[in-house]
C-alpha cells in the first residue's frame, strides 16, 4: 500500500483537531458562572474613535500628538524619551486633558458586560477604560479593583477568596490588571515595555499553586477577546495559569483572536491542536454572544435548554420581562444545585395558552420564588402594578401551601417602604425575604428552599 501525500495527512488532522463550537453547552455554562473574561487592548475602544479599535495606539496616538513625537510603540517612546518623567502616567491621570468617555469604550464590548454575566474580568491593559465600563454596569463603588502590583488590593481579594466557604461563592465584581495599572503612585508598575513585562511575570510566576487567586482562576472556563499572540507576555501568563491544569475542558476555552496580524496564524494553529474554540473577529463573536445570552425569540439558544431542562413540583421563579437574564441566572444555579426549576418561557406566547401554562407551573410548584430588582422598584415608583409578575403573585399568595419566597437583587430594599406597600400588600402577607448580594445570600436561599422542601435529600422538589 503507497503512502498518501502528506497533504492529505495534514488536512486530516485539521478535520481531527477542529473543535466545534457548542451554542448550548457554552451558554449554560456563562449562565452558571463557569466563565470569566480576559480583555485585550484591541478590543476596549469604539472604532469610530480609534480605527484600530486598540485602546494602547489610542494612547500612543495621543502621546505623540502631545509631545510632537512619531514613536512607534512604547518601547520606542521611552528608549527616545527616558525615564525621567512618565509620559503616559502624566496622561492617563490628568483629569484636565484625559477623560474615559463611555462612548468611546467598544459597544460591542459594552453590550457584552452590560448582560452582568461577567462580573470578573481580567485585563492586559493599564488604562482606566474598563473600569468606567465597570463603573456604568455595577455603579460606583460596586466592584473591586486588583493590581497584580498593588499587595494590598491583591490580599484584599485573597481574603475575600478565603471567606467563600462552606457554599459560599465569590459574587463581588472585580476588575483584574493582570499585568498593572498607570497610577500615578510611581512605586507602582505596570506593563508598557519589554522589561516591565518580565518584572510583572516574575510576580506570577512566584505566586504559589496554591495561591486562593491562581486557584480561582484555573477553576474557571477562559473566554480571551483581543488577545493576541504578538503580546508574548500574556502568552507567559497563560502558560502560568495552565502549569498546574492537566488539560483544559475540551473546546470550551474560547479565545477570540483578530484578524490582520500574520502572528495569530502561529497561535491559531497551537490552539487547534490544544482542542481550543477559536473565532477570528472578536468583535462579531462578542456581538453574537451578547445576543445568544439575551435573546427571548422562541429559537433562541437558552429557550432550547429551559424547555429541555425545567421541570414541575419544586420551584416557579417569577420575574419581571426586564430581568430575564438575572432570573435565567438564578435558573441555571438552582437547577444545578439538584432542584426541579420552572420558569415561563420565551417562547410561549401572550394568550389562553401562556396563561394556562404559567397557571398550571405554578399550582404544581411548592415554592414560588419572586426576584425584586430595580426594575420592580422602578415600577413601584412609577405607579406600575398592573404587571404580569403581580398576577403571578397574587395567584400565588392566593393558593394553599405555597410558599412565597422574596430574593432582592442589588438596587432593591427590602426594608424600603414601597416594599411594604406595594410587594407585601400584594401578596398579603409578610415573608421574610432574602437579599442575594449579601455574602451568604445564596447559601441563605438554599437553606429556605431545603426547609421549605422538607429535605435537601428527598425527590420532593428536586431531581436527580
Amino acid at each position: 500500500m503507497g503512502f498518501k501525500p502528506k497533504d492529505n495527512i495534514a488536512s486530516s488532522l485539521a478535520r481531527q483537531q477542529e473543535v466545534q463550537f457548542s451554542q448550548e453547552q457554552f451558554v449554560e455554562d456563562v449562565f452558571n458562572g463557569d466563565y470569566i473574561l480576559v480583555v485585550g487592548s484591541e478590543v476596549v475602544m469604539n472604532r469610530e474613535v480609534e480605527p484600530s479599535g486598540d485602546v494602547n495606539s489610542y494612547i500612543l496616538r495621543a502621546l505623540n500628538d502631545s509631545l510632537g513625537g512619531h514613536y512607534r510603540d512604547f518601547n520606542d517612546l521611552f528608549a527616545s524619551h527616558g525615564d525621567a518623567i512618565d509620559p503616559i502616567r502624566t496622561l492617563l491621570n490628568s483629569g484636565e486633558y484625559w477623560s474615559y468617555d463611555l462612548s468611546d469604550v467598544s459597544p460591542e464590548l459594552k453590550a457584552l458586560l452590560e448582560t452582568r454575566l461577567f462580573p470578573f474580568v481580567l485585563t492586559t491593559t493599564f488604562d482606566g477604560y474598563l473600569e468606567r465600563l465597570m463603573e456604568h454596569v455595577w455603579g460606583k463603588g460596586g466592584y473591586r479593583v486588583v493590581n497584580i502590583d498593588d499587595k494590598r488590593q491583591l490580599d484584599a481579594m485573597r481574603n475575600a477568596l478565603m471567606e467563600c466557604r462552606d457554599g459560599r461563592v465569590y459574587r463581588q465584581p472585580t476588575l483584574f490588571y493582570i499585568f498593572g495599572k498607570a497610577v500615578q503612585d510611581e512605586s507602582k508598575m505596570y506593563v508598557h515595555t519589554d522589561d516591565d513585562a518580565i518584572v510583572i511575570i516574575d510576580k506570577w510566576m512566584q505566586m504559589s499553586k496554591d495561591d486562593p487567586v491562581l486557584r480561582f482562576i484555573r477553576n474557571k472556563l477562559l473566554l480571551a477577546l483581543g488577545c493576541k499572540f504578538s503580546n508574548w507576555y500574556f502568552r507567559f501568563f497563560w502558560y502560568i495559569l495552565k502549569r498546574e491544569v492537566n488539560r483544559f475542558r475540551e473546546g470550551q476555552v474560547a479565545f477570540m483572536l483578530n484578524s490582520g496580524d500574520q502572528n495569530d496564524s502561529h497561535l491559531d494553529a497551537f490552539l487547534k491542536h490544544s482542542r481550543i474554540y477559536r473565532h477570528d473577529d472578536a468583535r462579531s463573536f462578542m456581538a453574537s454572544v451578547t445576543t445568544m445570552l439575551t435573546s427571548c425569540d422562541g429559537g433562541s439558544v437558552f429557550n432550547s435548554l429551559e424547555t429541555r431542562v425545567r421541570q414541575y413540583g419544586g420551584v416557579f421563579i417569577s420575574y419581571c420581562s426586564k430581568d430575564t437574564v438575572m432570573a435565567r441566572q438564578l435558573f441555571y444555579a438552582l437547577t444545578r444545585r439538584g432542584y426541579s426549576v420552572w420558569i415561563d418561557s420565551a417562547g410561549i406566547k401572550g394568550g389562553d395558552d401562556y396563561n394556562s401554562s404559567i397557571e398550571e407551573a405554578i399550582g404544581r410548584s411548592r415554592v414560588v420564588l419572586t426576584l425584586l430588582t430595580p426594575s420592580i422598584a422602578a415600577d413601584y415608583a412609577a405607579g406600575r402594578t398592573d404587571n404580569y409578575y403581580n398576577r403571578e403573585w397574587r395567584m400565588a399568595a392566593q393558593l394553599p401551601d405555597k410558599v412565597l419566597l422574596p430574593i432582592a437583587t442589588g438596587g432593591y430594599d427590602l426594608r424600603a417602604p414601597y416594599h411594604h406597600q406595594h410587594y407585601e400588600q400584594t401578596v398579603g402577607a409578610t415573608p421574610s425575604g432574602i437579599d442575594l448580594m449579601q455574602a451568604d445570600g445564596f447559601s441563605r436561599l438554599v437553606e429556605s428552599l431545603d426547609k421549605s422542601l422538607h429535605h435537601p435529600h428527598l425527590n420532593i422538589g428536586h431531581y436527580e
